[in-house]
């Protein structure tokens, strides 16, 4: 029991880490950044009729789209808060306004916003989670993942939250370098600090 405890403990730390590093790579977004498209025909998010913005559904039939920024970012909240998350793991708690079909950010300092808050919410449902549940199976409600643990349902959210944040921080370096070369024609040298602080800011260790 001391060791799943630790265990626990561990999942817990690693992603609040995890959304400190995410949210430290983020700063600064731009709306030119959150909306820009390095190809044509990119899933995004967009203005509808009725003056709110949401989700491309990415999930149509043939070769899957590129995606923005806006809606990676997007993608990345309805990770973290999800009302799936507090259904499949046995959490009473309310729908936090994180579904994939609710309205989503129409600027990227919203959007940032919007991130810290379904954080909050995962975070929480972590905190009200028992610990002697963390190793229960889902069960029917995980449909047919029944007997997959709650533990692994944690940690695979904690992946989809490494590799976008990993994705959103790429997206970044590279219209960071596609706007200098725009410009410029080359990489300036305040460019490049630009580019290393981003470096330092997913690895500390680089």
């Amino acid at each position: 029991m001391e060791n799943e405890s630790d265990a626990r403990a561990d999942i817990m730390e690693l992603s609040d880490y995890v959304y400190q590093r995410t949210s430290s790579r983020l700063a600064g977004l731009t709306d030119d950044e959150y909306f820009w498209e390095p190809v044509p025909g990119c899933s995004t998010v967009r203005r509808t009729e009725s003056g709110d913005y949401r989700a491309d559904d990415a999930d149509r039939p043939g070769t899957l789209p590129f995606t923005t920024i806006a809606w990676r970012l997007w993608h990345l909240i309805e990770n973290y808060g999800a009302k799936r998350q507090p259904e499949w793991l046995g959490v009473k708690r309310p729908p936090g306004g994180f579904e994939r079909d609710d309205p989503a950010p129409a600027t990227a300092a919203e959007a940032i916003a919007v991130l810290a808050r379904a954080h909050d919410f995962w975070q929480d449902l972590l905190q009200q989670l028992p610990a002697a549940s963390w190793w229960a199976p889902l069960g029917p409600v995980a449909h047919e993942y029944a007997e997959s643990s709650k533990a692994a349902l944690v940690l695979h959210h904690l992946d989809e939250q490494i590799h976008h944040g990993a994705e959103l921080g790429v997206l970044r370096d590279l219209y960071l370098h596609d706007r200098a070369r725009a410009h410029t024609g080359s990489v300036g040298a305040e460019d490049v600090n630009h580019k290393d602080q981003g470096v330092r800011a997913l690895d500390p260790g680089a």
